[in-house]
């Protein structure tokens, strides 16, 4: 009975492993950046395609496993060969699909009445790890950076309060009228996994997870560590910078 028991869990194991290797039907390698005109930022490669890239050329790519990898020229080769067998991360192609398909989901959509409060506004802005979006998210900083908070648009003097969720210590800061960056209050300690509460008069209070980093990941690793901290607004302020800058 236990050589049976032995056998089916070998089986199992099998059919896992089977499952998690990437094939040309269950994977694609995006582009992120290209200098190739015949590859457009943004597109999904099949696997069973045929990648040439002339010598000069390059292509930043993201991996099934949600690594990032630069193809350099002269390359011709299957688009498989990139993957190397490697098992497909299902959460980064997920938040991949969604930022190519929709570029970014809002934070709130209007309604057909108007509201005593302000209406949430979504903020977007260049990926950074130092800088925190006035908005509800879980957002990945690098320790000891100067942080600042930025809200959607510029247009009026505002003030705002910091709340760490954990100790009630708080603090106030300000925005110009001219601008959209503010100094976190530096009060107000940034801890890892500390929820803080962002309070402006007459705006939706929101609510802000950190994710205090001792050391930054590596570029190829940047989107795996993004996204297994639950920073998805920097996973798509990351990619949106990609398809901003590709050739019109």
């Amino acid at each position: 009975m236990s050589a049976l028991r032995l056998l089916i869990a070998l089986i199992v194991g099998i059919l896992i492993i089977s499952l998690m290797v990437v094939s040309p039907a269950a994977a694609q390698v995006y582009v992120m950046e290209s200098t190739v005109p015949a590859i457009r930022v943004g597109s999904a490669l099949e696997m069973d395609a045929t990648l040439s890239i002339p010598a000069g050329g390059h292509l930043r790519c993201v991996l099934p496993s949600g690594k990032t990898q630069t193809v350099n020229g002269p390359y011709n080769g299957r688009v498989a060969d990139l993957a190397k067998g490697q098992p497909i991360n299902e959460g980064v192609v997920t938040w991949i699909k969604n930022v190519l398909s929709s570029g970014g989901a809002t934070e709130a959509k209007p309604g057909a009445t108007r509201s005593a409060a302000r209406a949430a506004e979504k903020v977007r802005m260049p990926f950074s790890w130092s800088a925190i979006p006035f908005s509800n998210a879980t957002v990945c900083i690098q320790k000891g950076a100067k942080l600042q908070l930025v809200r959607a648009s510029a247009g009026a003097v505002e003030t705002f309060t910091v709340v760490d969720g954990a100790t009630g210590q708080q603090a106030e800061g300000r925005w110009e009228a001219a601008s959209t960056v503010a100094d976190w209050p530096a009060s107000v300690v940034p801890r890892t996994d500390v929820t803080y509460y962002v309070q402006v008069p007459d705006r939706p209070r929101r609510q802000v997870v950190l994710r205090v980093l001792d050391k930054l990941p590596a570029e190829e690793e940047l989107l795996t560590e993004l996204h297994r901290q639950g920073c998805s607004a920097q996973f798509e302020a990351w990619m949106r910078d990609k398809l901003a800058a590709a050739p019109r």
